[in-house]
C-alpha cells in the first residue's frame, strides 16, 4: 500500500484547501463583511473535519467507502460509496471547466476551450495512474512556488501602498444575517467542507497517530491564509469592484506599479490558477479511483481511463459558462451538504456494525 508522511500530508490538506480560491472574492454577497464570513465558515469547517477525524479513527485502516461500508453494510455502504465516488468525479469536472472557462475569459482568449481542458485532464490523469505517493511529491514541489507567489504579491502590493483598510468599513453594516447567508452553505461547502475528499487520503499515512493533529494545524494555517487574501482583494478592490470581477487577483495584480519597471504580474496569476485547479483536479479525480476501487473491486489502473474519459466528456454537458456558474451556485451548492455533513454525519451517529467490531 502507498504511504504518505505526516509533512507530506500537511503540504497536500494546506495546497488542497488554497486551490485556486486566492484569486476569487468568496463571500461577496456580505460585500465588506467577506472576511468574517470567511472566518465563521471556516470555523464550521474545522468542526467538520474533527468529526472527519474521529470517524477516520474508528478505522485507521480504511478509507471512505470501507467505512460507509462498516457503518451501514456491504448493500447500503456500497451503494453511498459509488454515489460519493460520482460525487468526487463531478467535482473534479467542474474544475476541469473552470479551467477551460476561465483561461478563456481572462488569460488565452484565442485558445480552444476543449484542448486547454484536455491538457489538464491529460496531466491529472497521468498523475492518478502513478499513484499517492507520486501526486504527493508533485504537491511538495509546487508548494515552494506557490508560497512564494503570494508572499511576493502580498509584498508587492504593500510596496505600492495599494491596500486601504477603509474599503473594510462599516463593520456588519447590514448586521450579522448577510454574513450568515454568505457563509453557509456556500463557503461552508466550497472550499472548507472539500476536506472531506481527505476520508480517502488519511488511510495511506503512515503515522496514523498523528493525523487529527497535523490535519488540524494544516486546515487552521490554509483557513487563515485564505482569509487574509479575502480581506487583501477587498482592501484594495473595494467591495464594488470585487463583486464584479470574475477573477479579483488578477485585477488587483495589474495595478500594480513598481519604479515603472515592475509591472504586468499576470503570468503569477495564471501560474497560481492553473496549479491551484491542476492540484484540485487530480485530488478529486484520485479519490474517485479510490472509491471506485473499494466498492467494485475493479483494480485501480483500470479505474483511472474510464472515469477521466468521464470527467472529460461530462465537461462538455453545460452549454456555456453562464449556465456552468447557475449549476454550481444553485443545483451543486444545495447537494454537496448531503456528502460533506448528512452522510458523514450520520456516520458518526451509527457507529461501525457489529460485526465489523468483532473483526477487528
Amino acid at each position: 500500500m502507498q504511504q504518505i508522511g505526516k509533512n507530506q500530508l500537511s503540504i497536500l490538506i494546506i495546497v488542497f484547501l488554497i486551490g485556486s480560491t486566492p484569486l476569487f472574492e468568496l463571500g461577496i454577497k456580505a460585500k465588506q463583511d467577506a472576511w468574517i464570513a470567511m472566518t465563521l465558515a471556516a470555523f464550521a469547517g474545522l468542526l467538520l473535519t474533527v468529526m472527519y477525524v474521529r470517524i477516520q479513527k474508528r478505522s485507521p485502516e480504511s478509507e471512505l467507502a470501507e467505512l460507509y461500508i462498516m457503518h451501514f453494510g456491504r448493500w447500503i455502504g456500497g451503494l453511498v460509496g459509488f454515489l460519493h465516488a460520482l460525487w468526487f468525479a463531478y467535482e473534479s469536472m467542474r474544475n476541469v471547466r473552470d479551467v477551460g472557462e476561465l483561461t478563456m475569459m481572462a488569460l488565452l482568449t484565442l485558445t480552444p476551450k476543449w484542448i486547454v481542458m484536455l491538457l489538464i485532464i491529460s496531466a491529472a490523469a497521468y498523475t492518478v495512474s502513478r499513484g499517492l505517493e507520486v501526486f504527493v511529491r508533485v504537491v511538495q514541489l509546487l508548494f515552494p512556488i506557490v508560497a512564494l507567489s503570494y508572499t511576493a504579491i502580498v509584498l508587492f502590493l504593500f510596496i505600492a501602498r495599494l491596500p486601504k483598510l477603509t474599503h473594510l468599513l462599516p463593520l456588519l453594516e447590514n448586521g450579522m444575517l448577510p454574513v450568515v447567508k454568505a457563509a453557509f452553505p456556500d463557503l461552508l461547502s466550497f472550499p472548507f467542507g472539500q476536506i472531506v475528499v481527505f476520508l480517502v487520503f488519511w488511510k495511506h499515512v503512515s503515522e496514523k497517530e498523528i493525523i487529527g493533529r497535523v490535519s488540524y494545524w494544516s486546515f487552521i494555517g490554509a483557513s487563515v491564509f485564505l482569509i487574509l487574501m479575502n480581506s487583501i482583494t477587498m482592501c484594495v478592490l473595494g467591495p464594488e469592484m470585487a463583486a464584479i470581477t470574475a477573477l479579483p487577483l488578477l485585477e488587483v495584480v495589474q495595478l500594480i506599479r513598481l519604479a515603472n519597471f515592475l509591472e504586468r504580474l499576470d503570468v503569477i496569476v495564471t501560474l497560481l490558477l492553473f496549479i491551484g485547479l491542476y492540484v484540485k483536479i487530480t485530488a478529486l479525480y484520485m479519490a474517485s479511483v479510490f472509491t471506485f476501487n473499494a466498492v467494485t473491486g475493479i483494480a485501480y489502473r483500470y479505474c483511472v481511463l474510464p472515469i477521466g474519459l468521464i470527467i472529460y466528456a461530462a465537461s462538455f454537458l453545460e452549454p456555456n459558462n453562464t449556465y456552468h456558474m447557475w449549476i454550481g451556485l444553485n443545483i451543486t451548492l444545495k447537494i454537496v451538504p448531503l456528502f460533506q455533513v448528512v452522510l458523514p454525519l450520520l456516520m458518526l451517529m451509527v457507529g461501525i456494525r457489529k460485526k465489523y467490531k468483532t473483526a477487528g
